[in-house]
């Protein structure tokens, strides 16, 4: 799989593709013997779009064949998986050195912390619905809760 040779790739999967009936073009397919390179680039953490470049094909195509091909969707899934874990755990190392930043951050990220100090849900549940926000509250209704923290805040530091 070579960045210099796009047409020769492209011809090779156009000789072995089916026609669209739709568009009457030569549907892209990954030959069988990419697919070893591909899932190796795809666990290694290769980023897509240079995938993509290397098969010869733009990233909207590069999409239907990921999700097309069960190999290439799990080895991407398996790698961002691991990438996460990786991730967390760089957090969690910093958070746990003193990093402010790491601190707050793993808080509102994985615990829902806002700096009202208030609580939320922030798993995402894609229903495939609209996206509801709940209403600003009112001015009076935020004077009030905005005294309420203060007052905590007075409360915490006289203690100090």
């Amino acid at each position: 799989m070579s960045a210099t040779e796009p047409t020769e790739h492209r011809a090779e999967h156009s000789e072995t593709a089916p026609v669209d009936a739709r568009t009457d073009r030569r549907k892209v397919v990954i030959a069988p013997g990419d697919v070893s390179t591909i899932l190796d680039a795809c666990r290694r953490g290769v980023p897509e779009t240079q995938i993509a470049r290397a098969l010869g094909v733009n990233y909207r195509t590069w999409m239907r064949l990921r999700v097309q091909d069960h190999r290439i969707a799990s080895a991407l899934a398996e790698t961002k998986k691991v990438e996460e874990e990786e991730l967390v755990s760089l957090l969690m190392d910093k958070a746990r050195g003193g990093d402010t930043t790491a601190l707050i951050f793993a808080l509102k990220g994985r615990h829902g912390y806002r700096d009202s100090g208030v609580s939320v849900d922030v798993s995402v549940k894609n229903t495939g619905g609209a996206l509801v926000v709940p209403p600003a509250p009112s001015a009076s209704s935020w004077e009030a809760q905005a005294a309420v923290g203060q007052a905590r805040h007075r409360e915490n530091t006289e203690e100090l």
